[in-house]
């Protein structure tokens, strides 16, 4: 009986195919290796309110090609020319991208007690590693040139990844107080919670009287659903606070609320299909 030639054929395709089946993988991961290349960093959209004259500073966050591509290496806000930013390019990676930080400094001397119109920033002019300078949206950015006045001493302070934390503060002489809020409270709407308890009542009605000694905590909870278009959306919003002291002087106060922003791995790649903009 004559062999069966059957296997010795099926060796002779085995070669060519696992070749051709190697081949189209490499071109599939080269194809969606550049389908995932960035034209030019994405900067997200920031909603602040920044105190000058508090050397409060700023921090503008942006996606670009971990690897190969346009690179922010510099960022000016005209209307804020006392305002010197450092770039951190690589403060987090992922497979392909990288998220990048603009820290912006105020020089020594822009601390002075100026009195300023307040202004609303919505463009930073960014400088690439390649091609010219080009202005791009950076969310609204409300500058107030108020000096911070209180009677309140901070007593602790807390936050988690999750998204809450807590404020204690105490009251260092006898106050009334008449109204609490929060600033950018009509874009938050429900991504933000924020619950008030002072003298041991964890919901106190106002006007709520407290005397020297007393502590107030506020409670808060950012709720950002993860493919919510506020997801990658940058905030800096403070609590406010509107009291009386005992010579009646009215005093409108204001304590900062950690924001703690973690994008994942699924949630860059959204952002890059998207192009930078989800609806």
């Amino acid at each position: 009986m004559l062999p069966n030639p059957k296997p010795k054929n099926n060796r002779k395709w085995l070669w060519p195919a696992l070749t051709l089946l190697i081949a189209a993988s490499w071109v599939g991961n080269l194809w969606y290796y550049e389908a995932m290349q960035l034209e030019k960093p994405i900067f997200l959209k920031h909603y602040m309110v920044l105190y000058p004259n508090e050397s409060d500073w700023v921090e503008l966050t942006y996606v670009e090609n971990k690897s190969r591509g346009k690179k922010v290496i510099a960022l000016q806000i005209e209307e804020l020319p006392d305002l010197l930013f450092r770039i951190d390019r690589h403060r987090k990676r992922y497979t392909h991208h990288a998220l990048g930080t603009a820290y912006g400094e105020w020089r020594s001397e822009a601390g002075a007690q100026v009195e300023k119109a307040p202004i609303i920033v919505k463009e930073a002019t960014v400088f690439y590693s390649k091609g010219p300078p080009e202005k791009v949206p950076i969310g609204e950015i409300h500058v107030v040139w108020d000096q911070r006045e209180g009677v309140l001493e901070t007593s602790s302070a807390s936050g988690s990844t999750d998204g809450g934390g807590q404020y204690s503060v105490k009251v260092t002489q006898p106050i009334t107080l008449e109204q609490v809020d929060y600033s950018l409270n009509d874009r938050l709407g429900a991504t933000f919670e924020l619950t008030m308890q002072g003298r041991g009542d964890p919901g106190p009605q106002l006007p709520l009287r407290l005397s020297a000694g007393d502590l107030l905590t506020f409670n808060y909870r950012w709720i950002v659903p993860d493919d919510s278009p506020a997801a990658y959306e940058v905030y800096r919003t403070r609590i406010l606070m509107t009291y009386k002291t005992a010579d009646g002087s009215t005093i409108h106060d204001r304590l900062p609320v950690d924001f703690n922003q973690h994008l994942s791995e699924k949630q860059i790649k959204r952002l890059v299909r998207a192009g930078g903009e989800l609806p």
